[in-house]
């Protein structure tokens, strides 16, 4: 016999560092003989998709398509910091030193082609990698790279860095209050229906719905890539992943004793991307990383206590636990 039941969680995240903890982001872009647009950065790309906005930011600040920019990996050698691929920041540090660079970079051009065409910022415009004379788009023209020889001629180069170094405050002890704790928050809720079957304990989701204030989507596809992932890992928070330690030792240290979600755990799930674009990320973007990953578990925990009339308040809810409480209700 199975159980219907609903649930829903609303979460804020404060992401960054924060707390008054200093931290920044540096990159630099350049346009470079080979005929691409160079990104160096050392923000590390583990699947939440920085390398395609970094990309994106760029292509949408130099006006030009985004198959010409090209990223160099992180090299101690050769790229600044740009902090760590923690606390949902890389998005908006990481764009914002990017989007930086390349304001500054297309400064730059706007300089030279002046000094190339004799006339000033207002009467040149840039498109498509090229840029022109307002007046004389088919007359008179160079491209990025073309202007890029001449700058050199110049003893110059179209090359430019930028950062980014917002400031937080430490709260105060007592209160917990600060002027401002993290650099932005991101909100989140999810509503999770589910069927529980009360006389094998197994818990099924149905359908996840959810709806994330990300203050812009640079990328809406790996946003909601971003979405789904974060809540299949919470998921598995919520009804599979039990690490046993005992004595201080982990006693399922591998995938045979540690049960992780697949695709056949993953139900239908639908995601509203909500544009508040109120934050100082790129172009108003938040981070949505870790938020993604947090909603899930408290809504699959209503759920199930909406279902059977039990609340759970330690995880992962297993089918024993279930069966458990349930034996327990009946006494």
């Amino acid at each position: 016999m199975k159980k219907y039941g609903t649930g829903i969680s609303t979460i804020m995240f404060g992401f960054g560092y924060g707390e008054g903890f200093p931290d920044h982001s540096v990159a630099t872009v350049e346009i470079t003989e080979d005929e691409i647009i160079r990104v160096k950065t050392a923000a590390a790309d583990v699947g939440q998709g920085v390398d395609t906005v970094v990309a994106q930011i760029v292509s949408e600040v130099l006006n030009i398509d985004p198959a010409y920019i090209k990223l160099q990996q992180a090299d101690t050698h050769s790229t600044k910091n740009a902090g760590s691929t923690s606390a949902t920041r890389q998005t908006f540090f990481t764009g914002n030193a990017v989007k930086n660079a390349a304001e500054e970079l297309l400064s730059k051009i706007y300089h030279y082609a002046s000094l190339e065409f004799t006339s000033n910022h207002p009467e040149m415009e840039v498109d498509s990698g090229e840029i022109f004379l307002h007046e004389a788009p088919e007359e008179e023209r160079f491209s990025y790279w073309e202007l890029a020889e001449k700058v050199k001629e110049r003893d110059d180069n179209l090359q430019a860095e930028g950062s980014f170094f917002p400031k937080t405050y430490e709260p105060d002890l007592r209160t917990g209050q600060a002027e401002k704790v993290y650099v932005a928050y991101t909100f989140m809720t999810q509503e999770v229906e589910v069927e529980v079957n009360i006389n094998t304990g197994q818990v099924e989701i149905l359908n996840i719905n959810s709806a994330i204030d990300l203050g812009k989507a640079i990328n809406p596809k790996g946003a909601e890539g971003q979405i789904e992932g974060g809540t299949a890992q919470g998921i598995g928070m919520a009804l599979m992943e039990d690490q046993i330690i005992e004595d201080g030792i982990t006693i399922n240290p591998n995938l045979s004793g540690y049960i992780i979600p697949t695709a056949m755990d993953i139900p239908p799930m639908q995601s509203r991307l909500v544009e508040d674009e109120a934050s100082d990320g790129p172009f108003g973007a938040k981070g949505i990383g870790e938020p993604c990953t947090i909603g899930a578990a408290p809504a699959i925990a209503n759920a199930v206590y909406d279902a059977i009339g039990v609340r759970f308040y330690e995880l992962p809810i297993t089918p024993e636990k279930i069966l458990k409480a349930l034996k327990e209700k009946e006494k």
